[in-house]
């Protein structure tokens, strides 16, 4: 058994905490290479510990490689890199300690609706046992 804090999310509820009008640009900006998104709210851990499951199941995300910051390392290079993949992530804003929200995107509804059926199985992962 381990924690889970991560609950559905929307876009929306995100401005209501924090109404930036450029993170609206740039996800939008997002969303026409990777139209189908998913907005949780989210621990670091269980941020690490899901984009470690989207590296299993959808390959490498694509951008900028923050791997080697994670908790769940996907990818075991350190020196700065990217790749090129068919999701990504981003972290919007910081609510709570070590909690906020984040939205995933995937360039195929399939992927986003795999992603979204994992959800309720998302947690802090193997680090932090009850």
């Amino acid at each position: 058994m381990t924690y889970q804090t991560a609950v559905l999310s929307s876009f929306e509820e995100y401005l209501a905490v924090d109404d930036d009008p450029l993170e609206e640009r740039d996800r939008n900006s997002r969303l026409l290479r990777f139209p189908f998104s998913i907005m949780l709210k989210v621990s670091f851990a269980e941020l690490d510990f899901a984009n470690r499951w989207c590296w299993q199941q959808f390959g490498p995300g694509d951008g900028e490689c923050m791997q080697r910051e994670s908790e769940y390392r996907a990818c075991d290079v350190s020196e700065p890199h990217s790749h090129v993949g068919t999701w990504t992530s981003h972290w919007f804003v910081k609510t709570e300690y070590n909690f906020g929200f984040n939205e995933w995107y995937f360039a195929e509804c399939v992927a986003r609706d795999r992603f979204l059926a994992h959800v309720e199985a998302l947690n802090w992962g193997e680090h932090y046992p009850k």
